[in-house]
């Protein structure tokens, strides 16, 4: 069975770890290349690009070919192209990677709208552009570029046509959906059973198979009429059977509950499988991870527990106003802070304090997650609701119910433990094994 993914997103990296970590090397193929995939990912893109082995080099911020005399200034956050005080391009750098690596640069035009787009991937060239009308700013052509700078392959977002040069021969599609099939073709996968996980592109690709199979649907969203009416409509389908799978206890009873009849044996729970980075020592260090100083009822939290240690960082300086809980002595702050001291900090730590108003640095709560910290925080500003429970989350409005819960989970073990399970619970955990069964 093949993994079809349309994109890399979130979602989608959770289910493909699932697999990684329950020891299936499944083959994942994923439609949308994003320039930095796991080697073991597949994508269109890569086989008709048909490149050479080449060594993973991402380009530095700094390294951007830009024009002679005009200037490249850069901080953590982004970067942007200047001549004479006018920025020309915003270099943006990739998420959740190594430091200040380009992703893309939008070029603008001179009355300082993006004209097109530069894509870069983790080996440091630019795989892709895309050029944007100038009036709407709707994208126009997706251009893809192999490893020599050579156009391989035109995508047209206006009339949905895809044309490809490759071996030597030129091939016209009329839209993504053929080409993908075509890709399908020419790779040798017809006769593979397919899991997906979106109704798109990927659920298109299937249904344009010549080829009778037994498929399966990984549904990782929500459960709505729209939604039941879409799944029963796939499970109709004769020439390739579907079956479906979801994570959640909540979608499934409402799949089991709302499907038709006739379609409830082919409905399956599942989970996700994670690969936790330690355990939780139930100790009194908790940690913040934040580039604003807009922290609600952060002193009187600290106040109210002497016996916690905080553990507060950033990768920017900090505010006067941070910099002003130095005089607790159960407060440590982290300005300036490096990827290295911040994984010290997860080591070190077993609760996250999600409660920061702002942008989050670096996927903080899912690292937290990973590295097994409880998580609490504000409801109206948490940043990861996937893998944060719901009574896990207060109303900003009023802390004492923030600043008792820690009470009670710092003095009963139990009540920690129960909490984390919780926790658990909400994004879907399972075992190795009870994830191998439901998606064989």
């Amino acid at each position: 069975m093949i993994n079809l993914f349309e994109t890399f997103d979130k979602q989608t990296i959770v289910l493909y770890n699932s697999f990684k970590f329950s020891g299936m090397n499944r083959q994942t193929i994923v439609i949308e290349a994003d320039g930095f995939l796991p080697a073991d990912v597949k994508t269109p893109y890569e086989f008709f690009a048909e490149n050479k082995s080449l060594p993973v080099k991402p380009l530095f911020f700094n390294q951007v070919k830009a024009p002679e005399f005009w200037l490249i200034e850069g901080n953590n956050n982004d970067a942007v192209i200047k001549d004479k005080g006018d920025i020309k391009a915003r270099i943006i750098y990739k998420k959740n990677y190594k430091h200040r690596i380009v992703e893309r640069i939008e070029w603008l035009n001179k009355q300082g709208h993006t004209q097109y787009i530069d894509y870069y991937n983790k080996y440091g060239y630019c795989y892709a552009q895309v050029v944007l009308d100038p009036n709407t700013h709707k994208r126009i052509l997706k251009l893809y570029y192999n490893a020599n700078g050579e156009v391989f392959m035109v995508e047209n977002f206006i009339t949905n046509d895809v044309i490809l040069n490759w071996q030597g021969k030129e091939y016209f599609f009329h839209s993504k959906i053929q080409f993908v099939n075509f890709y399908i073709q020419v790779a040798g996968l017809e006769s593979e059973q397919f899991l997906i996980n979106s109704f798109s592109l990927p659920a298109a690709v299937i249904n344009g198979l010549s080829k009778p199979n037994n498929d399966y649907f990984y549904w990782q969203g929500d459960i709505t009429s729209d939604i039941i009416r879409h799944m029963e409509n796939i499970l109709s389908k004769e020439h390739r059977s579907f079956s479906i799978i979801v994570p959640s206890d909540e979608a499934y009873k409402q799949l089991k509950s709302y499907i038709s009849d006739k379609w409830k044996n082919r409905i399956y729970k599942s989970g996700y499988v994670y690969k936790f980075l330690k355990s939780n020592h139930h100790s009194n260090q908790v940690l913040i991870l934040t580039n604003s100083d807009q922290i609600p009822h952060l002193e009187q939290i600290v106040q109210h527990h002497p016996h916690l240690d905080f553990h507060i960082a950033a990768m920017t300086e900090m505010s006067k106003v941070l910099m002003s809980l130095n005089k607790y002595i159960n407060v440590k702050l982290y300005p300036n802070a490096k990827k290295t001291e911040l994984k010290e900090l997860y080591k070190k730590c077993d609760i996250y304090l999600d409660i920061n108003k702002g942008n989050e640095i670096l996927d903080a709560v899912r690292a937290a997650f990973d590295y097994k910290l409880l998580i609490l925080g504000y409801d109206e500003t948490a940043h990861n609701k996937v893998v944060t429970a719901p009574t896990h989350l207060f109303d900003v409005e009023y802390p004492d119910i923030l600043i008792s819960t820690l009470d009670e989970v710092t003095q009963n073990k139990d009540t920690f433990d129960n909490y984390l399970e919780l926790q658990l619970k909400q994004a879907n955990a399972i075992n190795k094994l009870a994830f191998i069964e439901s998606v064989n």
